[in-house]
């Protein structure tokens, strides 16, 4: 026959210094094992719209108060018309100009917020959903903080923004700047 003492399942002891603990439960957990050497890294994602400047200039002052890296992405999505319709290939000239010229304009904003401040920063293009390709950018480089604008659609509200998407998605804290 078994005592109550014996029947008990054994505790694990805690330790004393819960400061050492939480220090090493920091340093085993998953996303700091892959830190990069050359310190915090913000991704910030802009496009056409109203908010991009003030969320690159956000992200500019505080890549610079953290001595952070930057990275700028532009994220190019595809035209709903070329899943929609077997005539896509028709108007492919006319979007692929028009990207160009997004591209181009939001590399010269890059460029003229970022160009006299003494950080690191790169511009990079990518092409898909831009809820998913900014949370991946941001995954692949293990970057600390994510910025984008919000939305001033108001079909957004229905269909959700980036920003929304983004909130849910990203695995690194997302600030949405008005």
């Amino acid at each position: 026959m078994t005592t109550p003492a014996e029947s008990r399942p054994e505790r694990p002891r805690r330790s004393r210094n819960r400061h050492t603990d939480a220090a090493n439960e920091q340093a085993t957990h998953g996303r700091d094992r892959g830190r990069r050497a050359d310190g915090p890294l913000i991704v910030v994602g802009i496009d056409a719209s109203e908010a991009s400047p003030h969320a690159l200039a956000y992200a500019a002052g505080a890549a610079r108060r953290m001595h952070a890296s930057l990275v700028v992405a532009y994220i190019r999505t595809l035209a709903t018309n070329a899943y929609l319709t077997s005539l896509a290939p028709m108007g492919t000239e006319l979007t692929c100009e028009l990207a160009t010229e997004q591209i181009i304009a939001a590399r010269e904003l890059a460029t003229e917020v970022l160009g006299d401040l003494p950080l690191p920063w790169s511009f990079t293009v990518r092409c898909g959903d831009p809820a998913v390709e900014l949370a991946r950018l941001a995954d692949d480089n293990n970057a600390d903080i994510l910025v984008v604008g919000r939305s001033s659609s108001r079909l957004h509200r229905l269909t959700g923004s980036t920003a929304a998407r983004l909130l849910r998605r990203a695995r690194c804290p997302v600030t949405v700047v008005p």
